[in-house]
C-alpha cells in the first residue's frame, strides 16, 4: 500500500494538506497519508467494511491501534475538506503536463462539470431516496465541477439522486462570473441555464439537443434552418465543418453559433441502426429532420458580445 501511496502522492505534502485543511491538529495516531490509504487504496470494498474491519486493518497493517469510537471521530467535516485537497493535488500533477491552455487569456476560468450516481443503502432512503419502482431505494448523486484553468475544484458535493443535473445546473449559476467557460455536459445546459450563463456575462460550449429548434434570421423573419439542404451540401462539397449563427429557443431569444460537423458514414449508419429499430418497436418512422442530425455533431457556443 504504501508503494502505491507514494506513486501518486508526496507523503510530506500530505500531511502538509491534513495540517492545512485541521484534519490533523495535533500529533496522533491516523496521520493524513494513513487516513488518506485506507480511503483511496481500500476504496472498492470501503463499502462493505464496519468501522470495527478497519481498524483492525490499521492495527494489522500500520500498527495504529485505534477504537472505532476514535475512528469514527475522524469522518468530520474536516475529513472532507482534507480529501477534497488531495483530490486537487492529484489532478493539478495528472493534469499538469497534458492540458496545453495553462496559459489561456482569453477567458477567466474553464469549467468542466458533471456528475456520477450510485447505489447506497436501502437504510438512507429517508435521505437519499432512490429512482422508485424496481430501481434502488436509495441512491446518490455527486456533483464535480473543475476549473481546468487554476487546477482548482469549485463544487464536489453530495446530493440526493432526484437532484438532477439540469436543476443543478440553475442552483449553481452564482458560481458563473464575467469571463468565465462554462463546459458541461448536455444534460446540464437546457435554455434557462443557457441564458442564466449569459446573463452573469459567461460564456459556455455544449452539445445542441436533438430536438431543439434551431432558426436562422432571413429577411427581417425567422426561418427554421433546413438541416437536410446543409448535410446534402457538406457531402456535395466535402465539408467536413461549419459554422452559423442561429438562435434557439421556443421564442426564438437566445442567439448562439452553431458549430456542424459531418461524422464518417459509419457513425451515421450505426445511429440509423438504432434509431430505426427503436422506432419500428413503437411502430413509428424515422423522420426527415432526425436522419439528417444523425448524420452531424452539433455544438453550439454563446454568441460573441458586443
Amino acid at each position: 500500500m504504501r508503494g502505491q501511496f507514494e506513486d501518486h502522492f508526496d507523503p510530506d505534502e500530505i500531511e502538509q494538506l491534513a495540517r492545512g485543511q485541521k484534519f490533523v491538529q495535533r500529533k496522533s495516531k491516523l496521520n493524513g497519508c494513513l487516513f488518506l490509504s485506507l480511503i483511496i487504496f481500500n476504496s472498492s470494498s470501503l463499502h462493505n467494511e464496519s468501522l470495527n474491519d478497519l481498524t483492525i486493518a490499521l492495527n494489522k497493517n500500520h500498527g495504529v491501534d485505534i477504537s472505532k469510537q476514535g475512528l469514527d471521530n475522524r469522518f468530520n467535516a474536516y475529513a472532507v475538506q482534507f480529501l477534497t485537497a488531495a483530490l486537487e493535488n492529484l489532478l493539478q500533477q495528472q493534469l499538469a503536463k497534458k492540458i496545453f491552455f495553462r496559459n489561456c487569456l482569453e477567458f477567466r476560468r474553464i469549467l468542466i462539470k458533471d456528475s456520477v450516481c450510485f447505489q447506497i443503502d436501502a437504510s438512507l432512503a429517508e435521505h437519499y431516496p432512490g429512482s422508485g419502482g424496481s430501481g434502488s431505494k436509495a441512491n446518490v448523486r455527486i456533483q464535480f465541477e473543475y476549473d481546468l484553468l487554476d487546477g482548482k475544484i469549485v463544487d464536489l458535493s453530495l446530493n440526493a439522486f432526484n437532484d438532477q443535473d439540469a436543476k443543478n445546473s440553475i442552483l449553481t449559476l452564482e458560481v458563473v462570473k464575467d469571463g468565465d467557460l462554462i463546459v458541461r455536459d448536455l444534460a446540464y445546459m437546457h435554455l434557462g441555464a443557457l441564458q442564466g450563463v449569459v446573463d452573469r456575462l459567461g460564456h459556455f460550449l455544449c452539445r445542441l439537443n436533438t430536438q431543439a429548434k434551431v432558426y436562422q434570421e432571413q429577411n427581417g423573419k425567422m426561418i427554421a434552418l433546413d438541416f437536410p439542404t446543409i448535410v446534402r451540401a457538406m457531402r456535395r462539397h466535402n465539408i467536413r465543418q461549419t459554422e452559423e449563427a442561429v438562435f434557439i429557443g421556443k421564442n426564438q431569444d437566445l442567439q448562439v453559433r452553431l458549430f456542424i460537423y459531418l461524422l464518417p458514414e459509419a457513425v451515421y449508419n450505426e445511429r440509423m441502426r438504432k434509431a430505426n429499430k427503436a422506432t419500428k418497436n413503437k411502430g413509428r418512422q424515422v423522420s426527415k429532420e432526425f436522419k439528417a442530425r444523425a448524420g452531424l455533431n452539433l455544438f453550439i457556443t454563446s454568441a460573441p458580445k458586443n
